[in-house]
């Protein structure tokens, strides 16, 4: 392939620093640098070029967005490999509990392979906190992120406007609306459903299920509902209840339900701390546990085996779905900014683990 030409417009539509950047583009292209191969000094390519410094540090910085070149400190720029190298990326979190870190054990995990450093950031379910964090991924040089979102709306407008432009994002548990993102999560509806299925192999008739609106609680819900439906049995709405993130209350929900004409034989909740909880109401209502009513809950945290009963629930590998986040994440690192655009999601298996409550 020849070696391309350089013929400036300096005042034509395209800034001349775009115009410097597609050159070198071409140049990688034909082969005249290759991959791994430093770059000269931005001093000695501009006065090649015949530019100034500051318009060819400009003309880089917009490859280095693009991952055609990356620039190493103390060492300078090279061309860029198809190898993912070390990154510098962030983990945002909602708090720091028992599945973050298992989640973050399994990031770590992968991107240790390739020496990447990762910075942990919890805005301990703080949205305002949360856009704080945001807002530090690109003005401190990390090259994507991995970001478990609260959904609040003024934190979804940062991940939108990064989502658009390229900017590598990986999601945990949930996404952002409608627009295609990368994510992964647990097979939360599988999940729902091997819960629900349980039940009804128990000799559950009357499952009750609370559930919040988030994505991945919702995909709970619908496997009780599509459990429900395989096995013939109706869908009685009085023992449904959709509550709002960090509003559950299962107590009074436990309450409400034992009150009616035909109160639930089984309670499938879609988190352990919910089930606990309503656990707890239940036998100081005079209920028991698995007798009257049978419980399910979700996630597989280690406040099962203390439970009396002990809780059967749904396992979900925080570890592996850390795991395939990180590998999404170099993935996507990898791609051109173009391809980057779109939506990949990975889905971890869960198991049922039958315990002393149902």
């Amino acid at each position: 392939m020849s070696t391309p030409k350089l013929n400036l417009v300096r005042n034509g539509p395209v800034p001349v620093y775009e115009q410097i950047a597609n050159y070198l583009r071409a140049q990688i292209a034909a082969g005249t640098y290759q991959p791994g191969q430093k770059l000269p000094g931005i001093k000695v390519l501009a006065k090649t070029l015949g530019i100034n410094h500051l318009t060819m540090r400009e003309a880089l910085r917009h490859l280095e967005k693009e991952r055609v070149v990356v620039t190493e400190s103390a060492r300078g720029t090279f061309v860029a490999t198809n190898e993912v190298g070390r990154l510098h990326v962030a983990l945002v979190l909602p708090n720091l509990n028992e599945s973050s870190s298992r989640i973050s054990a399994g990031v770590q995990e992968v991107l240790a392979a390739s020496k990447s450093n990762v910075n942990i950031f919890h805005y301990d379910e703080n949205p305002s906190l949360e856009r704080e964090h945001l807002g530090r991924l690109r003005a401190e040089g990390y090259d994507g992120a991995i970001v478990f979102p609260s959904l609040d709306p003024l934190s979804l407008r940062p991940l939108m406007q990064m989502l658009i432009e390229g900017y590598p994002l990986v999601f945990l548990d949930r996404g952002p609306g409608e627009l295609p993102f990368w994510s992964a999560w647990a097979d939360n509806l599988q999940g729902g459903y091997l819960a629900t299925k349980r039940l009804i192999e128990d000799g559950c008739r009357r499952i009750a299920c609370v559930a919040t609106g988030l994505g991945g609680v919702s995909d709970r819900f619908q496997g009780y509902l599509r459990a429900l439906g395989d096995h013939g049995l109706p869908v009685d709405y009085t023992l449904v209840r959709q509550v709002p993130q960090h509003d559950e209350h299962p107590e009074q929900l436990v309450d409400e339900w034992l009150q009616l004409p035909e109160p639930p034989d089984g309670i499938f909740f879609t988190n352990d701390f919910q089930a606990i909880r309503g656990m707890r109401q239940l036998v100081a209502r005079g209920q028991r546990v698995p007798e009257d009513v049978k419980v399910i809950g979700f996630d597989d945290l280690s406040i099962c085996g203390l439970s009396t009963p002990a809780l059967t629930t749904i396992s979900q590998d925080f570890a592996a779905i850390g795991q395939a986040a990180a590998r999404l994440l170099e993935e996507q690192v990898s791609l051109p900014r173009e391809k980057r655009f779109g939506a990949r999601h990975e889905s971890v298996p869960v198991k049922l683990v039958v315990r002393g409550s149902a």
